[in-house]
């Protein structure tokens, strides 16, 4: 279908609502105002420009309406001027009216049309955005757009978003270096002092994963485990080896989610070197309920500590 308004993505435009509503609904059956209350209904600050809007919609041409169109060329609509481009706005509709929604086609386009249903108070329809990129494959937020969505969440004031991308960046192991490293148009959004807020939301989860294992090993670790019989143990009964690993965690690197692999790893390593002829038979005996719930209550303890940091400085941004 041709829609005349939507032929230059890249341009701004004033929309009447009746062309809403012909262009994009037009086998719906519907009044010729349908289209207008399906719109601002989802959106007050849409509602309350057009029905304060004095710009009346200009008469229809058979440029705007087809000859064998059943459109009544008459009863026009207000028109409200959108500095929306038009890639984002013809996606913004398809999440509106009962059509398959359209994602765009690039990163910064996606973060600009979450941007577009926040600023116009779109609820709804943004919980349906945000629901379908949830959908997508590869996932939106990844190791190669992270950095890219966080400083466009930045951009945008998209609380949600910068979250899951800074959550995302606990996964790199050198932050700053493996940016830095980065050759591309990224860089041209990561400003020194977004960048910064990133190292400090950083710190400010090693500092709670820290204490919060510190309470683990202190508290929890032994009793699940229970007495250990290992040649090296630590102040609280546990392995030393153990003790180890969970003191890893946050310091040298800050997973997001703990790997069951690795932590099988050390537990070979260690019997493997173990000084007895037979290696550690305490630790190489643990049963597998007890390890199953030491991993599940280990696996809580930095999941919970990660989602109590929050990336506060987001909320600044919304004032601009």
């Amino acid at each position: 279908m041709n829609v005349p308004w939507l032929s230059n993505p890249g341009c701004h435009m004033s929309v009447g609502v009746n062309a809403w509503r012909y262009h994009t609904w037009p086998n719906s059956g519907s009044d010729v105002d349908s289209g207008q209350v399906y719109i601002v209904h989802r959106s007050p600050i849409l509602e309350e420009k057009v029905s304060t809007s004095p710009n009346p919609q200009p008469e229809p041409t058979s440029s705007t309406i087809p000859a064998d169109s059943d459109v009544p060329a008459t009863n026009a609509l207000p028109v409200v001027r959108l500095p929306i481009e038009g890639a984002i706005l013809f996606s913004l509709l398809t999440y509106i009216f009962p059509v398959p929604p359209v994602l765009p086609s690039t990163v910064e386009q996606v973060m600009e049309l979450l941007s577009v249903a926040q600023l116009y108070k779109m609820d709804v329809v943004l919980t349906h955005i945000r629901n379908h990129i949830t959908q997508q494959e590869p996932p939106f937020i990844r190791k190669e757009t992270a950095y890219f969505v966080y400083s466009l969440s930045h951009k945008y004031g998209l609380c949600p978003e910068a979250l899951q991308a800074a959550r995302c960046t606990l996964n790199f192991a050198t932050l700053i270096n493996q940016y830095l490293a980065k050759d591309s148009e990224e860089k041209l959004y990561m400003m020194p002092s977004v960048l910064h807020e990133l190292w400090k939301y950083h710190q400010r989860v090693q500092s709670n994963l820290t204490s919060d294992l510190e309470e683990f090993i202190k508290s929890n670790a032994a009793t699940i485990l229970g007495d250990s019989s290992c040649e090296s143990l630590t102040s609280s009964g546990i392995p030393s080896w153990l003790g180890s690993y969970i003191y890893s965690i946050g310091r040298v690197r800050v997973p997001v989610f703990l790997d069951l692999i690795d932590f099988h790893m050390v537990l070979v390593e260690h019997v493997g070197k173990s000084n007895s002829n037979g290696g550690c038979a305490s630790c190489s005996g643990i049963p597998r309920e007890k390890i199953r719930r030491f991993w599940g209550a280990l696996t809580a303890v930095v999941h919970n500590s990660i989602s109590k940091v929050r990336v506060t400085y987001v909320a600044a941004c919304l004032r601009f």
